[in-house]
């Protein structure tokens, strides 16, 4: 669906002639275009409302939107205003409305702040193995394993909101192939049947008939996606290539595009569909509400536009989503490589840095999109600068500060060449008080010219992130050299911290999930042996993955999984000859030939730790999402590869579900991790001091206590008395559960207590 907002602008044409260092005398064109200051839009909202030339936005037709509402908010208010309301989330809210309807939308004084919808496509594609990296193996013969069941995700949904689903592939029935286990599909592109109950779009497919003989014809990320998570591995030999949950419950939500004109690029993948993802979280979770399961759902999706601080209003909806059996997984990011992250403490000071596109140096074009956040309460001004291979300035903007609150429009025209600027200024936004400006740049001569953005400011921290262009699907990054211009002792470079994109790597609600190998090479069905050991070795993080910290300070990702030449199923309607070279298995169901294809990514790592965390919600549905991050970082593999965790590369460690479940169980009241009873406690709860069984004389043993968030507030050392009882004081913790972890002997164990 696509749509055009009308907004107030004025166009001020300049003629200047500029001198340049070279001797050559140009004269070019200088438009400045101003949007009047509408504070309660986010910038790519007023980019996409100012600037027609990007293609976001046209005239009619229902568009979406999270927006922030205040006390004034009801929902007479918004039907007669003819807005449809999708979900609540606290005080942000997903709404449906006629695009045309924009201004008026904006002008309701119940409304705080608005972000409307622009596409979003899936990110990069960039288990036995896996299964016993993760230790999944051992979770799913629990039994031979000391654990109550065989566990395989029954009883549980895993929700998979994504797109490119292949309904009748084999991976998604059980693995007798008895029964077909995806029980509903929202479709919210397809307009040719009926929304689910109390949404305003697209079309719910609840038939299984309807469901297996469908297919969304994008790509196979999600066939992939959800085969990694909860696929079972029919048609593969002896189930080689099953998921982490092969007998869950499987949910679709193919994601609705607010615009289905522009391709996959900076504006297309990197601004994400915000209101219809969670539409979908809101959908999935009450549907398994309804049937009495617990859920799980899985976001392999990001961006790179927004502060990276957990304010948006996308994290905010998240924080109102998640709870008792209601978990939210997602991809951290794949920009672990590049030095795409920008960030300077300024001091009264001006400095620069040169933006790229990094592929530019094979393209007739360059375009940039960037996105700087300053710290709250400050203000930062910006210069763009174009420069030729001689150090030349041939064309500059004037200084524009955060505090314009505009849209500013400048195209220049210099060495028969054009040069397009755009800065869109807000003083202060509404989520968190920050300063931002975002910065699109276009010109048609990458070889012969760079990009410099000069910044200036009294005292703010400036971050920034480049995407890469504006239009086409690449990535971008910062640099103080390029080529044989050489700025390395004057301009600030970029880096690969904090490059945890938006959605999947930022919010306090989600796990997020980096991704490590648990192979780096394969025989493919050509007959060759792919290896790519020379990219990282197995066992280890991949240098893709996305980097922490969070701006607001928290280590991410929570915990790292296998997401590097993941074999899964792909959409065999949507299979491309390039990956035949990635593929390591065909194999036929029902006469119909299906595909088993490498695929790397922190997309491939999320769905595997979604699978994980259904299987620890089989043990113990009651689980709520702290504590499920909990149980996950509590217990971690930890080693060489690893280093000290946390850290900003693995996390708290490489997801093992096995200690993991032993865990969940423990929460559950299931002695499942103490072997032998080798310790017990009691009063449980307590309200002063523990009493500990350590059923051996003399016994030191070393103690950590976490609460629910996984951190540390109490550690030490344990010393039983002639009767084997350690005494442990725990009057200073608040009321709340915790868990009492130890090792002895080389076994973990681990108990959950309550403090009253």
């Amino acid at each position: 669906m696509t749509y055009v907002v009308k907004c107030s602008r004025f166009t001020i044409f300049v003629l200047m002639i500029l001198t340049l260092r070279s001797i050559v005398l140009t004269c070019f064109l200088f438009i400045v275009t101003a949007v009047s200051a509408q504070d309660k839009l986010s910038n790519s909202t007023r980019i996409a409302m100012a600037d027609k030339d990007y293609a976001l936005i046209n005239t009619s037709g229902e568009t979406h939107a999270l927006i922030l509402v205040n006390e004034l908010a009801s929902d007479s208010i918004f039907k007669a205003n003819g807005i449809f309301v999708n979900g609540k989330f606290g005080q942000v809210w997903s709404i449906a409305f006629d695009a045309r309807l924009v201004n008026a939308v904006q002008a309701l004084p119940c409304i705080s702040y608005i972000e409307l919808a622009n596409k979003a496509t899936a990110a990069r594609y960039k288990n036995d193995v896996e299964r016993v990296a993760t230790s999944v193996d051992k979770v799913q013969a629990g039994l031979q394993n000391s654990l109550p069941l065989n566990y395989s995700g029954k009883g549980v949904v895993v929700g998979i909101v994504d797109i490119g689903f292949q309904g009748n592939n084999p991976t998604f029935f059980s693995a007798n192939s008895a029964k077909y286990r995806v029980t509903k599909w929202w479709q919210q592109s397809n307009k040719n049947g009926t929304p689910p109950a109390g949404y305003s779009y697209g079309t719910e497919l609840a038939d299984t008939n309807a469901i297996k003989t469908s297919n969304d014809f994008d790509g196979s990320h999600g066939t992939h996606v959800a085969g990694i998570a909860a696929g079972s591995g029919l048609s593969t030999p002896n189930l080689q290539y099953r998921g982490m949950a092969p007998e869950a419950e499987l949910v679709f939500v193919s994601i609705k595009y607010a615009n289905d004109t522009l391709g996959a690029s900076a504006l297309g993948d990197y601004v994400v569909a915000n209101p219809t993802i969670i539409d979908a979280y809101k959908y999935i979770f009450d549907y398994a509400q309804s049937v009495g399961k617990a859920a799980v759902i899985n976001l392999s999706w990001g961006m790179h536009t927004g502060a990276h601080d957990g304010k948006s209003l996308f994290d905010q909806a998240t924080e109102n989503l998640v709870g008792k059996g209601k978990i939210l997984v997602g991809a951290n990011g794949n920009e672990g490589d590049n030095p795409m992250h920008w960030n300077y403490n300024f001091n009264k000071d001006t400095v620069s840095t040169i933006v790229i596109e990094n592929n530019r140096g094979g393209r007739k074009r360059e375009s940039v999109y960037t996105d700087f956040w300053g710290s709250a309460n400050t203000d930062f001004a910006m210069q763009i600068q174009i420069m030729d291979t001689n150090q030349n300035i041939i064309v500059q903007t004037p200084f524009i500060s955060s505090a314009s609150n505009k849209v500013n429009g400048f195209n220049f025209t210099a060495d028969t060449s054009n040069f397009k600027i755009t800065m869109a200024c807000q003083q202060k936004n509404a989520l968190n008080d920050k300063p931002n400006i975002t910065l699109m740049v276009d010109h048609f001569k990458p070889k012969k010219y760079i990009i410099v953005v000069k910044m200036t400011s009294l005292n703010s921290q400036v971050h920034g992130w480049n995407s890469g262009a504006v239009k086409e699907w690449t990535s971008g990054s910062f640099r103080n050299r390029v080529g044989k211009l050489n700025f390395s002792s004057t301009f600030i470079d970029g880096n690969t911290e904090s490059t945890n994109g938006e959605n999947g790597g930022t919010s306090k609600a989600v796990i997020s999930v980096g991704a490590m190998a648990a192979r780096s090479a394969f025989n493919n069905i050509l007959g060759g042996k792919i290896n790519d050991t020379s990219y990282v070795f197995p066992g280890r993080i991949a240098r893709f993955s996305s980097k922490g910290p969070t701006v607001d300070g928290r280590i991410k990702p929570d915990i790292s999984a296998p997401g590097f030449d993941v074999p899964s199923a792909v959409n065999n309607k949507q299979f491309e000859p390039w990956m035949k070279d990635r593929t390591l298995l065909l194999s036929v169901f029902r006469n119909d030939t299906n595909f088993w294809t490498a695929f790397s990514g922190t997309s491939m790592a999320s769905p595997h730790v979604c699978g994980i965390v259904a299987l620890l919600l089989q043990a113990n549905p009651n689980l709520n999402a702290a504590q499920m991050k909990a149980i996950l970082q509590l217990t971690a593999t930890q080693n060489s590869a690893t280093g000290a965790v946390p850290n900003n590369q693995y996390g708290y460690g490489i997801v093992n579900a096995y200690e993991a479940i032993k865990l969940a169980l423990q929460y559950a009241g299931v002695n499942a991790l103490n072997k032998n009873n080798a310790i017990s406690l009691y009063p449980n709860p307590s309200s002063n001091v523990l009493n500990i069984n350590l059923n051996a004389m003399h016994t030191i043993v070393q103690y950590s206590i976490k609460n629910t968030l996984g951190q540390t507030v109490q550690e030490g050392n344990l010393q039983a008395g002639m009767n084997g009882l350690a005494s442990l004081a725990v009057s200073d913790l608040s009321t709340g559960f915790y868990v009492l972890q130890a090792a002895i002997g080389g076994e973990f164990y681990a108990f959950k207590f309550e403090k009253n």
